[in-house]
Parts: C-alpha cells; sequence; structure tokens
C-alpha cells in the first residue's frame, strides 16, 4: 500500500503507534499551497511573480502519490529568461516543501523546451546552474521568503 495520510489504516496506525509522530508524517499539500509559494517566485525580468504573469496557474499543478510536478509556460516562446524561471520555481518549491519537484515546460511554449527540461531534470546541470545564479544575485532578488 503507498502511503496516504487520510487512509483509514495510515491515520489508524498514527494513533496507535508509539513512535510516530508529526514529523514523520509526509507533508500535506494542494494546489494553494503550492500556489502561495510560487506568489514569492519573481520573473528576473519583470517585478511580478510567476502566478501574476501566468507563468503557472492551478492547472499546471499535478499531485499525486508519485509527487509533485509543476509545468509552466514562459512569458513568450523565445523568452530568454524561460531556464532560469524553472529552475527559480523548482528551488523554491524544493526549499520550502522539503519534497523533490519535476519542473517542465508546458509542452509547445518555448521554442528550446527540450534544452530547459533537460537543464531541470539532470540533477548536475541544475546544481551548477542555481549556483551561477546564488552567486550572482539572482536567486536572492527572485525567490522572497
Amino acid at each position: 500500500m503507498r502511503w496516504n495520510p487520510s487512509h483509514p489504516v495510515c491515520e489508524e496506525t498514527f494513533k496507535t503507534c508509539p513512535l510516530a509522530n508529526s514529523s514523520m508524517r509526509r507533508p500535506l499539500m494542494d494546489k494553494d499551497t503550492v500556489m502561495e509559494v510560487l506568489g514569492k517566485v519573481y520573473d528576473p525580468e519583470y517585478p511580478l511573480s510567476v502566478t501574476e504573469l501566468k507563468i503557472v496557474e492551478e492547472e499546471d499543478i499535478d499531485i499525486s502519490d508519485e509527487g509533485l510536478t509543476v509545468q509552466f509556460k514562459p512569458t513568450t516562446p523565445y523568452c530568454p529568461m524561460g531556464g532560469i524561471i524553472g529552475i527559480l520555481i523548482k528551488y523554491a518549491l524544493e526549499k520550502k516543501l522539503g519534497i523533490p519537484v519535476k519542473v517542465k515546460v508546458k509542452s509547445g511554449s518555448h521554442v528550446q523546451e527540450e534544452i530547459f527540461n533537460e537543464m531541470l531534470n539532470q540533477e548536475d546541470k541544475y546544481r551548477e546552474i542555481l549556483k551561477k545564479l546564488e552567486d550572482s544575485g539572482i536567486l536572492k532578488s527572485c525567490v522572497s521568503f
């Protein structure tokens, strides 16, 4: 059986198990929580959040037993900051929620979709770019929590 905090067996286990405590439970999350975090992630070129710019909308969020997946749509098909926006989204969600997050460009929304998705899903590339964003101050100026 997969972990499901609302499943009766899981609930009963946590009521009766002396070793169980709140730190052992998976954090409950919903689309509102994800959108709240993303409301603190700002586009590097505009003084607006990725939610205000509709780069990510509720329908782009998938929460399942496999985890959290977020699709995003850069501001234009040629947006030069598209990859950076994806990195900022992934960083903010993983930092705030404490779980791995899969982030990908919404299909057909950017000419470099494949390159950006590769960058977001190859841990070494992601970490390398994240470090550069941190060193340059972009990370701090675009993620406000």
